[in-house]
């Protein structure tokens, strides 16, 4: 999978997909139009979706999003259209992808990655989110290894809601600095996940103590 999205990633390159100066002139472009604001939303939600396949700099369209949109619609566009992402890539290989993915790896690798998912998998997908590929190849594995759909739909929205209000914060009030809105969009799920857990584990140990 990541040679597949390797080689997917070079010919968008190619393209000229993966340049932030085309990305910026595109929107901004797109924006000066009329009825732009409405375009503009159609067109992050556009860029963000052809993202589980080609390189598109997702953190600049949605800075973009934020800064011409303003921080609540900016957020709201750029997370509509990263979810569908996620949705796509994961329901995509779910019904489309099984019997290669079986013939590729084997009934017991195919098991494996099942029982990987089980104990690493929402973790992963919800710090996966803010990093380019990795967070394509996660939502087809997902996909492809029989997760629930419930609780990838969980994962996926608790690491991309905050990323794209921090990066639409950023476009929108300007921040301290690209990499710090990368941090915090990566440290905010990662410290609800923690949190969730913690929770989680005290009520199992409540309801272990209670009389039989």
């Amino acid at each position: 999978m990541v040679v597949f999205f390797s080689v997917l990633f070079i010919v968008g390159e190619e393209l000229g997909m993966t340049s932030r100066e085309s990305i910026g002139r595109f929107i901004e472009h797109v924006h000066a139009s009329p009825g732009g604001r409405s375009l503009v939303a159609g067109a992050v939600i556009g860029l963000l979706v052809v993202d589980i396949l080609l390189p598109v700099p997702s953190s600049v369209v949605m800075i973009l999003s934020g800064r011409l949109l303003g921080f609540s619609l900016g957020g709201s566009v750029s997370f509509a259209g990263a979810l569908l992402a996620a949705l796509l890539g994961f329901f995509g290989c779910r019904w489309g992808g099984q019997t290669v993915f079986t013939k590729l790896v084997g009934h017991r690798d195919g098991v494996k990655v099942k029982q990987w998912f089980e104990e690493y998998g929402v973790i992963a997908i919800i710090l996966s989110r803010p990093v380019p590929m990795l967070t394509e190849i996660l939502s087809c594995l997902a996909g492809l290894s029989k997760v629930n759909p419930a609780t990838f739909i969980s994962a996926a929205v608790l690491g991309t809601l905050p990323v794209c209000f921090v990066y639409s914060w950023f476009g929108a009030e300007g921040g301290p600095g690209l990499m710090a809105a990368v941090w915090v969009s990566i440290a905010i799920p990662a410290v609800g996940w923690v949190f969730t857990k913690w929770v989680k584990t005290r009520r199992q140990g409540v309801g272990s103590d209670s009389p039989k």
